[in-house]
């Protein structure tokens, strides 16, 4: 993407974190989001087909670079400073993280345990791992598994992201240890 379109987006982004704290995304229009990035809508056109298009590709996006983080060789062998590097990135961008927390729309909640599963289906025996150490069947047991992880998550955004990434990593390490099974 050139540089123009980029900062483009970046300010459609900008805009939408800052109109997200101030009202929801169904009462966003597309105009507050040109006005407030200062851009006009053709431009917006030229991105985004609609708002809900706008919100999709953001998630997308975000998912995609969270993943190319979590595609790297050290997943396996340093997990603690892969996930302390996926919060980074969440910090990194921690406006609109916490604007999109607060979305409907963005099904934030739904959306990072979809990230997490999609990370622990790569764990091989990791079905037969979860059902062992909760003793109820699969769904159940990933259910209360990705939800303790992603309260975790929801409420440090929420909470301002007050702790470091590294504290945080040491918190979901200690609910997400599954090792008393082995």
């Amino acid at each position: 993407m050139a540089k123009r379109q980029t900062e483009t987006t970046n300010y459609l982004k900008q805009a939408l974190a800052k109109l997200l704290l101030e009202k929801s995304f169904e009462e966003i229009t597309i105009s507050d989001l040109t006005k407030t990035a200062g851009v006009n809508r053709g431009t917006f056109y030229l991105h985004y087909v609609d708002k809900y298009d706008m919100m999709d590709q953001l998630k997308h996006e975000t998912l995609n670079d969270l993943l190319a983080i979590l595609n790297t060789d050290s997943l396996y062998t340093d997990t603690p400073k892969v996930i302390t590097r996926c919060l980074d990135y969440v910090r990194d961008n921690f406006k609109l993280t916490y604007a999109l927390s607060k979305s409907s729309y963005s099904n934030f909640s739904k959306t990072v345990k979809d990230f997490i599963y999609s990370f622990l289906l790569t764990i091989p025996d990791f079905k037969e791992i979860l059902v062992a150490y909760y003793g109820i069947p699969f769904q159940y047991a990933t259910e209360v598994y990705l939800s303790s992880i992603e309260s975790i998550i929801s409420l440090w955004v929420n909470n301002g992201g007050k702790e470091s990434t590294e504290e945080l990593t040491e918190i979901i390490l200690k609910v997400a240890s599954l090792d008393k099974t082995l």
